[in-house]
């Protein structure tokens, strides 16, 4: 996957010449043993680094199997200190500036498990975090559906803007958070920055508010005469 994004990567656009900020999202594949995942995680930031703005570390999504046991203390510091590693010896390298890392987490955590991920992110100097991703959880009404993968949009809105406050005031607002999960609106949008996000992505809105949508967003945040802004 990540040597076919890179092919099509290479044909576009690069640097200044690019419009738009581009971030790049990582993680196992589906056929890699857990303990070969940081290798794995490594050829891809490697194939995909002279493309990308800044990095996320996707140790999250439910679909890859085992991948959400990238969050635990067996695997995570080491897993991260590769890529850490491998972006400073870039650097240096090429005397550039050091690309931004920043790691996705699962809203199924608790607060003691994202205590530890605050931890090793502070101790390795990675730049931010992204909350959160979909959940394996099914709440209320769809509590019996059984389909396996995760869900995503207004379901999770509410435990995804819980987590951004619970990292914004357990960090004192230093780390910068990207908030996603059910921003539906403009309005959600606005909950998820009221609650400590720098900046927030958008998926399953994007799908049902059409291709405008971010647009819309990003004007109301804009013009919102609220703190955050």
């Amino acid at each position: 996957g990540a040597e076919f994004i890179a092919k099509r990567l290479s044909k576009q656009p690069q640097g200044k010449y690019r419009r738009f900020p581009l971030g790049i999202n990582i993680g196992k594949s589906k056929i890699v043993p857990i303990e070969d995942a940081a290798e794995d995680y490594l050829k891809s930031f490697n194939l995909l680094v002279g493309f990308a703005d800044y990095f996320t570390v996707n140790v999250s999504s439910p679909n890859t199997p085992d991948l959400r046991k990238l969050q635990g203390a067996d695997y995570l510091p080491s897993l991260l200190k590769v890529l850490v590693d491998a972006n400073r010896d870039l650097s240096v390298k090429t005397k550039r500036k050091r690309l931004p890392i920043l790691v996705k987490i699962a809203p199924d955590l608790n607060f003691r498990e994202i205590d530890f991920i605050l931890e090793t992110i502070a101790n390795l100097g990675l730049d931010g975090i992204i909350a959160a991703n979909t959940t394996l959880a099914r709440p209320g009404k769809l509590a019996e559906v059984e389909e396996a993968g995760g869900l995503s949009g207004r379901p999770v809105g509410h435990r995804s803007t819980e987590i951004i406050r619970y990292i914004s005031k357990s960090t004192s607002g230093r780390l910068p958070i990207i908030g996603v999960g059910g921003i539906m609106d403009t309005q959600s949008a606005g909950e998820k920055m009221d609650a400590g996000a720098s900046l927030v992505q958008l998926y399953t809105g994007f799908i049902y508010r059409g291709p405008f949508f971010p647009r819309d967003v990003a004007r109301a945040l804009a013009h919102s005469h609220r703190d955050w802004v």
